[in-house]
């Protein structure tokens, strides 16, 4: 199945692209465009599965494209950078007003913890943080681990590892393909993750 896709986001995809390319550092690993990619294509699948009308697909993945592009100027608040980013880039591209509220309010609830107040929200929500449910579940989780080390040194990837856990355990899916599909493959990825602590523990 092709990407869906509109002028508009036609003119998002090579605006964020050529943005990440030229804001962000080498050391962000995971929050880089492969990320931004893997949200767009998630948000797309759930939007599709979610059964959204195709003006609602758009401004989700208007919200996806645009989700992290505020990182490249640290961690905290980056929803907020983002937001600005992609409220400057939408009203220079003659877009209602309307939607632009809209695609903000999506951005905002990925903010940990996730606070989705309707369904176009709860989808970026779950697209966010789709990689809970995949195969390569502890690549990425490593690779986060990597790119949180470049600033804090001394975090260690059992302690990391922990946190992981922590958080896997506690999340819980917003739409109703996350609940029914994503929620059962990450909690057999928390099986995994309890072996991979258990392993480093022992040494």
């Amino acid at each position: 199945m092709g990407r869906f896709n509109t002028p508009l986001l036609e003119k998002v995809k090579d605006y964020v692209g050529k943005f990440i390319a030229d804001k962000f550092p080498e050391n962000i690993i995971y929050h880089n465009l492969d990320h931004t990619l893997d949200v767009v294509d998630a948000a797309e699948f759930i939007g599709r599965e979610s059964r959204i009308a195709p003006e609602d697909l758009e401004k989700v993945l208007i919200a996806a494209w645009f989700h992290d592009t505020g990182y490249y100027l640290g961690r905290e608040n980056h929803e907020q950078a983002s937001v600005d980013i992609a409220s400057k880039f939408l009203k220079a591209a003659g877009v209602e007003d309307t939607i632009i509220d809209t695609v903000k309010d999506c951005i905002l609830a990925t903010k940990i913890p996730q606070s989705p107040k309707n369904n176009l929200e709860r989808i970026l929500c779950d697209a966010d943080l789709y990689h809970l449910s995949t195969d390569d579940f502890m690549e990425k989780t490593e690779l986060l681990w990597k790119e949180y080390a470049t600033n804090n040194p001394d975090l260690l990837l059992e302690n990391w590892l922990n946190v992981s856990r922590d958080f896997v355990s506690k999340h819980t899916y917003h739409t109703d393909y996350g609940k029914q599909v994503l929620q059962p493959a990450m909690e057999e990825n928390l099986k995994l993750l309890d072996k991979k602590i258990s392993a480093l523990r022992k040494g």
